[in-house]
């Protein structure tokens, strides 16, 4: 061994008897480590008098140990096992609610147990200050708020059966049955109890389970929120909130209890969770820089509606609702949205539900006063499946719709229920942009794709199927009417059968159309119906051959070159 080695071990063992009596004298050293200095304080509801038996009220207890974390600077509340009957809980700033594996957070039965909406700076001015419907919040409120949070593998429930009379369907007349296909006959749909939604009993019933108001830093991970009597979840006037791998898990045949609502937030992400509501899974109103993946939705309403909100993406969804994808505009501007690969499935129900089995739908009202509402600059990639209803984009006359892309969107369309179909089926429905009862509901054919005041649409890949034994309201592949700025490339498709509608592509009173690469499906009769068209651009390398005539009445000022025209092999 080199002598340097030697002679450095030499004084330590010199020291080895003062080192041995400091340990006899001082004892062993602890094994015990005090917690890291960032580690959350911990407040566990039951030292502060929760019972979690599920007939104990537990909504004090609960708020002292909210109370008590915030006094100290920010903790976990945690919820071990058990279930805690609730009524209104406010939850405050840097305290996170950690709802464990075996916990439940039950909303009470007695409408005394919830705050009024006053009480909490709410009111009915939807976008602004409104939070679901009635006079009362629900099970957490969250107001002027930062760095808060709800997770763990527990649930929230709102506990909404006890609210509803399941033998009443609820309903409002917000439309004129004059005017729909069935004439007053339309009010049986309307009534049937199948499809829900059913009313409230007269008591009423508790408001949206859970609010965050005017907070910033938000996370919601991994819980699961379930038997909303509202609206299950809602961020208003809200900033930088993550929802991540939730379940919420609603009737269908209830009014109202929207999955989520984001109104007036910004920079919201969410991912990875699945929603089933009867009313819209997801709806978006005065929001900015939102994002949405990775989710499963199943809604008798909308699986997403948005209005007046912009920079959003939305991709990778399966939908399996009565209206897909809603955009609304009364207002303000709705812009820069995407929505890429999402596979659906529309369904058309009875009931006071709006929509009518419409994959894709976007409606604009007229201009109101100084307000002209706008819709600019969409785009749909990758979107697939099979509806009972076809795509409806419908501008208006003073506000019309520019700059929108259906990049391949592919859809089969398939009969309804047949008493389904003939209770409600062949109608437009444009509740909530319509200016008057008239335009509401109203009959008109359903073509695979239809659109009206639009400027600068595109359209690339588009396959229209058509299902066998359709109803008679079925007609036209694509129908356009007032248009300006048509490109139609690689569209497939036909009229809905051979006795049925006129042609694979109706154009109406447009300006500006080129029509490329596309080509005529089985059992199309003519595939190209022209009325009032002006500035026809290329007709450009269209195979015709399956159908029985290229144009009615004729082609136009179209440039033909290097089409496969009806009957060449």
């Amino acid at each position: 061994m080199p002598d340097g080695v030697s002679e450095v071990r030499k004084p330590a063992a010199h020291r080895l008897p003062t080192l041995l009596l400091i340990c006899l004298v001082l004892g062993p050293p602890s094994t015990a480590q005090a917690p890291p200095a960032s580690e959350p304080r911990v407040f566990d509801v039951r030292s502060y008098g929760a019972k979690g038996d599920g007939n104990s009220l537990d909504t004090h207890p609960i708020q002292q140990a909210i109370r008590a974390a915030h006094a100290a600077g920010g903790g976990r509340v945690v919820f071990p096992p058990g279930t805690y009957l609730t009524g209104t809980i406010e939850l405050l700033s840097n305290v996170t609610l950690d709802l464990q594996s075996g916990s439940v957070l039950l909303g009470s039965s007695n409408l005394a147990d919830y705050g009024s909406i006053s009480q909490y700076g709410f009111a009915h001015e939807y976008g602004l200050n409104s939070t679901g419907e009635g006079e009362r919040v629900g099970i957490i409120v969250a107001r002027n708020v930062e760095n808060v949070a709800i997770v763990g593998q527990g649930a929230i429930d709102g506990n909404a059966d006890i609210f509803y009379d399941f033998q009443k369907p609820h309903y409002g007349l917000d439309f004129d049955p004059q005017y729909t296909r069935q004439g007053k006959d339309f009010l049986k749909s309307i009534l049937e109890l199948g499809d829900g939604p059913v009313e409230t009993k007269s008591a009423g019933r508790p408001g949206t389970m859970i609010v965050f108001t005017q907070a910033k830093g938000v996370l919601i991970r991994d819980v699961t929120l379930r038997n909303a009597p509202n609206w299950t979840l809602h961020l208003n006037q809200s900033q930088r909130a993550i929802i991540h791998g939730i379940h919420i898990v609603n009737s269908l045949l209830l009014p109202n209890n929207d999955g989520i609502d984001c109104l007036g937030c910004r920079n919201v992400h969410v991912s990875d969770c699945d929603i089933a509501a009867g009313d819209d899974d997801f709806a978006f109103y005065g929001s900015q820089d939102i994002g949405v993946e990775n989710c499963s939705l199943v809604s008798h309403s909308a699986g997403i509606r948005l209005e007046n909100t912009r920079y959003g993406t939305f991709s990778n969804l399966t939908i399996h609702s009565n209206r897909g994808i809603g955009i609304f505009e009364r207002t303000g501007t709705t812009a820069h949205l995407t929505f890429t690969n999402i596979a659906m499935e529309t369904q058309l129900l009875t009931g006071h539900w709006w929509g009518k089995a419409e994959p894709i739908f976007i409606a604009v009202g007229p201009p109101q006063e100084a307000h002209v509402p706008e819709v600019r600059d969409v785009h749909f990639l990758n979107i697939f499946g099979e509806a009972e209803a076809g795509m409806v984009v419908y501008g208006d006359e003073k506000a019309r719709i520019h700059n929108l892309t259906f990049d391949q969107v592919r859809i089969r369309i398939r009969a309804p229920r047949k008493t389904v179909a003939q209770l409600a089926g062949g109608n437009f429905d444009f509740r909530w942009t319509a200016q008057n009862l008239s335009r509401a509901v109203f009959q008109h054919d359903i073509p695979g794709l239809y659109f009206r005041y639009v400027d600068s649409f595109r359209i690339h890949g588009l396959r229209l199927e058509w299902a066998k034994d359709l109803p008679d309201y079925f007609s036209d592949g694509i129908e356009a009417e007032d248009f300006r700025g048509l490109t139609l490339d690689r569209f497939e498709g036909s009229e809905a059968k051979e006795s049925g509608g006129r042609a694979a592509i109706v154009l109406r009173r447009g300006e500006g159309v080129s029509v490329t690469n596309s080509s005529a499906l089985p059992g199309t009769t003519t595939f190209l119906l022209l009325e009032n068209v002006r500035g026809e651009g290329l007709f450009l390398g269209n195979d015709l051959r399956l159908a029985k005539h290229a144009f009615a009445p004729d082609s136009g000022s179209f440039k033909l070159f290097g089409n496969l025209m009806p009957g060449e092999k």
